[in-house]
């Protein structure tokens, strides 16, 4: 596939991103790499345009990768761009939900073969895993892949992904630990919590639960003031009418984050909605 036209956006805030990073620079796919956390808008893109001509001069056609916002690609669309989304969230505004992870989509629209990726210096199924995990988590993977020697080969990967993110990132195994030590059970429910916000800590409190539980249990998890999900529920789709925020995990899945004007709501409300 020639890439002379295009620009890749995409953020490189979790392993599923940074995956799509790593494989589209190997690739030599021109891209425009977002400094923006998860919670990422076009519209906090300083600069877009100039910024996505500087990557490639030649551009005609712009990707952008769970970086929503729809004001700023009609803009975009008005210079000229062709304009194409990867995404799989539902957000507060905007349906983006897909059956796959945004690397799986990723890989089927830029045409990359498991062959591909061999020859860029990256084992096929490895990606396969970190796809996996991102769309249906560890509970996915349990499912889809049967040899256990294989899935703890992803896992491990995945979580070494992980590492690579940052120093934000070095305190999340301890406050994890500590937050499931202390964690509550419900009948219907399981609460983990930390006052912590700087910490995100959702993904590996995902790896405990699966390290516990044979079925995934419905599970609240709170980060501080600042961040709640609630994971594995039928209520998802629900709580998202109900709070906005966005849904992911095929829609089994809610999170929402603290805004100056929105605090979270209180969890005893949450889990009279649930529980």
């Amino acid at each position: 596939m020639n890439y002379g036209n295009i620009v890749l956006l995409t953020p490189k805030n979790d392993e599923e991103s940074l995956m799509i990073v790593k494989i589209a620079e190997a690739a030599g796919i021109p891209t425009l790499v977002s400094k923006q956390p998860h919670g990422a808008k076009l519209e906090r893109e300083e600069d877009i345009v100039e910024r996505v001509w500087a990557t490639n001069p030649t551009v005609t056609k712009l990707v952008i990768v769970e970086i929503p916002g729809v004001e700023t690609e009609t803009s975009l669309r008005a210079t000229g761009l062709e304009i194409e989304i990867i995404d799989h969230h539902r957000y507060s505004d905007l349906d983006r939900m897909q059956p796959t992870s945004s690397l799986e989509q990723f890989l089927a629209k830029f045409v990359i073969t498991d062959e591909q990726l061999r020859e860029l210096g990256f084992d096929p199924e490895m990606v396969r895993g970190v796809g996996i995990i991102d769309r249906g988590f560890l509970w996915a993977l349990r499912e889809e892949v049967q040899d256990r020697e294989l899935a703890k080969r992803m896992r491990d990967f995945y979580r070494g992904l992980n590492l690579e993110l940052g120093k934000e990132h070095k305190d999340i195994d301890e406050v994890a630990s500590k937050a499931w030590a202390e964690r509550e059970e419900r009948p219907g429910v399981l609460i983990v919590k930390t006052e912590r916000e700087d910490v995100p800590f959702r993904d590996a409190i995902s790896f405990l639960t699966a390290d516990h539980y044979d079925v995934p249990p419905q599970i609240v998890v709170v980060e501080g003031k600042r961040r709640m999900f609630v994971q594995e529920s039928d209520y998802a789709v629900e709580l998202f009418k109900i709070y906005g925020g966005f849904t992911f995990g095929c829609d089994r899945c809610w999170g929402v984050q603290a805004k100056p004007e929105k605090p979270l709501p209180e969890l005893e409300e949450i889990l009279g909605r649930i529980a």
